[in-house]
C-alpha cells in the first residue's frame, strides 16, 4: 500500500498471489521508478524510452542528473519535501535531458516504504502535449490580438438569455460605453437597439437556435444619442466537448456606407428624373455607339418611332461628318469629358441639325471604358438666329452710315442751289447778253444735277427707311438674309413706293 507521506506508508508487495504486478509495470506506457535517497532503485522500460537510456545505466543513478539544470533544484526539493509534507502537491512538471530534444514530463509522486522512505514516481511524457498547449496559446493570443485590433464588434452571447459572455474592445467605439460595463453584465446589446427595430432584432436573436446562421441590418442609439446603422451577422456555435452552446455575433458599423448608399440612391433618382424630364436628348451608348439608354426627348429629336427602335440603333449613324465624331471621342478619351462641342446630325427624315454635345466617359473600378453618357442640345435655331443678328446689325450699321452721308449730300445740294439762284440774279443785271446766255445754260445744267442728287437721295433714303422699319418690327425669324435681299429688290422701282414699310406692302398684297 502507499501513503501520502512516509509516516503512514505501508510495505509494497511487488508480487501478491497470482497477479503479475511487475509485468503490468513493464507494459504500461508511463514511466515508473522508485527513488530512495535520491537514487533510482527501480524503473521500467517506458521510463528508459523517455530518457533514452537502458535500465543498467539508470539503476543506482542520482535522479537529479537526469533533470535539466534549470529545474534540478526545484525538483529535488519537491521530492524531499513530499516525504514530510502530506499536503504538498503530488504532481510536478520539469524537463529531462535527452539526446536531440529535452523531454517535458509530469511526475506524480507517492510516498512508499521500500526498505526505508522512498518515492514511487509515475512519469508521463507531455512534450507533445505541451507543444500543443503552447501552440494553442499562441493561436489564442494571436486571435485575441486580432479581435482587439478589429473595428467590428465581436461578441459571444448566451443562447438562453442573450447575456454577454465575451466582447472585444471595438464595442466601446460603437456603443460609447467602457467595455467593462458589458463584461460586468450591466448593459446588454438590446439596450442600444432603436425602439422601432427592437422587436425585429429580438426575433432575429431568438431564431438563431433554429437557423444557426443569419444576418440583418438595424439601427442602434449610442450613449451620445447618435443613431447608427449596423450589420449584424450571427452564428450558432456548438462546443463538442461540452453541451454548452453560444451565439457569436460580428457587428459592423455601416452608418457611413448606409448614408453613402442612400445619397447614391437619391442621386440616381434625381438623375433619372432629370434624364426623363429634360427637353434635351439624354443618352448612354456603348464605346462603339450602340444605344444603352435614351430619353423620350432624344427619341423624338432623332425621329425614332419607339424606344425599342432607338435601342437597336447606333448613334454613329447620325453624324453627318464622322470626323466630327472622331474628334469628339478623342477629346472625351483624353480629358474624360467634353462640354458644348458643336457637331451636325442628319436625322432619320433627312433634315440636318446642329447640336451641342456635353458628354463624359464612364469607367469601371479598374479604369476600363464602359460607356459614354451625354446631353444633346439642338442649337440649329439658336445658331440661325445668331447669324441673322449679325446680318441685322451689319445692315443697321450700313443704314446709319448711309444716312449720315446722305445728310451731307442734301445739305451740299441745297447750298449749291441757293448760290446758283443768288448768282443768277446778279448775272442777269451785270453780264452782257452773250455771257448771260452762257451763264443761263450753266445754271440749267446745275439744276439738272441737283435733281439727280435729289432722286439718288430719295432712292437711298427709301432703302434705309425700309431697313429701319424692318428692324423695328424684327423678331427672331429664319433666313433674315432673304428678307434683306427682298428689301433691296423691292426698292429697285419707284423710290416713292419704297418709302412704305415692307410689312405694309406685304399686307396689301395678301402676304407671301
Amino acid at each position: 500500500m502507499s501513503g501520502s507521506c512516509y509516516d503512514d506508508a505501508n510495505l509494497l508487495n511487488v508480487c501478491r498471489e497470482s497477479i503479475d504486478y511487475q509485468g503490468i509495470v513493464r507494459h504500461i506506457n508511463d514511466g515508473v521508478l522508485i527513488l530512495r535517497e535520491g537514487h533510482i532503485v527501480f524503473t521500467n522500460g517506458a521510463f528508459c524510452e523517455i530518457v533514452g537510456e537502458d535500465v543498467s545505466g539508470l539503476l543506482g543513478k542520482p535522479f537529479a542528473e537526469l533533470v535539466i539544470p534549470e529545474d534540478r533544484e526545484r525538483v529535488v526539493r519537491h521530492c524531499v519535501d513530499k516525504l514530510f509534507i502530506p499536503e504538498l502537491s503530488d504532481r510536478v512538471e520539469f524537463s529531462i535531458s535527452r539526446t536531440g530534444e529535452d523531454a517535458i514530463v509530469e511526475m506524480k509522486l507517492t510516498v512508499i516504504d521500500c526498505g526505508g522512505p522512498a518515492i514511487l514516481a509515475a512519469i508521463t511524457d507531455i512534450t507533445e502535449r505541451r507543444k500543443t498547449r503552447v501552440e494553442l496559446q499562441r493561436v489564442k493570443d494571436r486571435l485575441e490580438s486580432i479581435l482587439h485590433a478589429m473595428n467590428d464588434v465581436v461578441v459571444s452571447l448566451s443562447p438562453t438569455d442573450h447575456s454577454i459572455l465575451a466582447i472585444n474592445p471595438a464595442a466601446e467605439a460603437l456603443y460609447g460605453i467602457p467595455r467593462r460595463a458589458f463584461n460586468a453584465g450591466a448593459m446588454q446589446l438590446m439596450h442600444f437597439v432603436h425602439p422601432e427595430d427592437r422587436e425585429q432584432v429580438r426575433n432575429f436573436y431568438n431564431s438563431m437556435e433554429d437557423d444557426e446562421f443569419g444576418e440583418m441590418q438595424y439601427r442602434i442609439i449610442s450613449t451620445n444619442g447618435r443613431i447608427k446603422w449596423v450589420h449584424d451577422e450571427a452564428h450558432l456555435v456548438y462546443c463538442t466537448a461540452r453541451s454548452v452552446r453560444r451565439i457569436d455575433h460580428v457587428i459592423r458599423d455601416i452608418t457611413d456606407q448606409k448614408e453613402a448608399l442612400d445619397a447614391l440612391k437619391r442621386s440616381e433618382e434625381k438623375y433619372r428624373d432629370f434624364f426623363q424630364g429634360t427637353k434635351d436628348m439624354a443618352y448612354s451608348v456603348t464605346p462603339d455607339g450602340s444605344f444603352l439608354d435614351i430619353n423620350e426627348a432624344g427619341i423624338q429629336m432623332l425621329g425614332f418611332a419607339s424606344r425599342e427602335e432607338a435601342l437597336s440603333a447606333n448613334l454613329k449613324d447620325f453624324y453627318e461628318d464622322l470626323t466630327e465624331r472622331a474628334g469628339l471621342l478623342a477629346q472625351i478619351n483624353e480629358q474624360g469629358f467634353v462640354a458644348d462641342r458643336h457637331v451636325r446630325f442628319r436625322l432619320r427624315d433627312g433634315r440636318a441639325i446642329e447640336v451641342a454635345i456635353t458628354a463624359r466617359a464612364k469607367t469601371d473600378d479598374s479604369g476600363y471604358l464602359v460607356s459614354y453618357e451625354g446631353i444633346v442640345h439642338n442649337i440649329t435655331q439658336a445658331m440661325e438666329d445668331q447669324r441673322n443678328r449679325v446680318l441685322r446689325n451689319a445692315a443697321g450699321g450700313m443704314c446709319h452710315y448711309l444716312n449720315t452721308h446722305l445728310m451731307h449730300i442734301v445739305n451740299a445740294k441745297e447750298g449749291i442751289m441757293e448760290e446758283v439762284e443768288s448768282l443768277e440774279a446778279v448775272a442777269r443785271d451785270t453780264l452782257p447778253e452773250s455771257a448771260a446766255q452762257t451763264w443761263e445754260a450753266a445754271c440749267s445744267a446745275l439744276r439738272s444735277y441737283g435733281q439727280g442728287l435729289e432722286q439718288a437721295y430719295n432712292k437711298i433714303t427709301a432703302v434705309t427707311k425700309a431697313f429701319n422699319s424692318a428692324f423695328l418690327t424684327y423678331r427672331e425669324e429664319a433666313y433674315l438674309d432673304r428678307a434683306i435681299l427682298d428689301i433691296f429688290n423691292s426698292c429697285l422701282g419707284d423710290p416713292l413706293e419704297c418709302a412704305a414699310p415692307p410689312e405694309t406692302k406685304t399686307g396689301a398684297d395678301g402676304g407671301s
